[in-house]
């Protein structure tokens, strides 16, 4: 794999999967983000980040009466820097996602594309280990922009995560059907932030 490769895919690792190797401790604003971020009447802190590499930088922002390790709602802001187009960033994770729905018939996704951006609407979960029962099911919004500025050329990733858990899973699907295109045209119509590198 090369390194190109090796980065993009730890930019798309789904979310469902990658949160649970989380620790607290300091949180840096590697992207210089003014904060709080206000998006649909309420106000995100940036509780995580991460720079694993010199390309790579992530930041996660929760409600005040939220927990990471069980969210309802999370909003992410992600930056890979470099020469990076986006049908590279929409190929690789249509890919991961037709990997997973092999074997997870709950995994569904569509892309919308407007004004140079790409919207990925995208459904996944975690089963008991029979597959009966749906432990936690995940929708994600991920509006993906190409940076062109020198400085910071790459993929910006504006993103939201809706979770639905065990106990309220009827309530979760129940408000995804009736709701469904609410949070595209959120995440849709937010003003990108400008980020600037440390």
């Amino acid at each position: 794999m090369t390194a190109k490769c090796k980065i993009l895919a730890l930019f798309f690792l789904v979310s469902l999967f990658s949160l649970k190797a989380q620790s607290t401790g300091k949180v840096n604003d590697y992207l210089n983000i003014p904060g709080p971020i206000k998006l649909d009447q309420k106000t995100y802190n940036l509780v995580w980040s991460s720079h694993p590499n010199e390309n790579y930088f992530k930041q996660e922002y929760l409600n005040s009466n939220e927990d990471l390790k069980k969210y309802t709602r999370l909003v992410m802001i992600d930056f890979i820097k470099g020469d990076y187009t986006l049908k590279d960033i929409i190929d690789q994770k249509v890919s991961e996602l037709q990997g997973l729905k092999k074997t997870n018939p709950v995994v569904n996704y569509q892309i919308l594309e407007n004004n140079g951006e790409y919207i990925l609407d995208f459904i996944i979960s975690e089963n008991s280990k029979d597959g009966k029962e749906i432990l936690i099911a995940e929708r994600n919004i991920y509006r993906y922009k190409l940076i062109t500025e020198n400085n910071n050329k790459g993929i910006l990733l504006f993103a939201v995560s809706e979770r639905g858990y065990k106990e309220n899973m009827d309530v979760f699907f129940n408000s995804l059907k009736n709701n469904s295109s609410k949070l595209i045209e959120i995440v849709g119509n937010y003003k990108l932030p400008e980020i600037q590198l440390k």
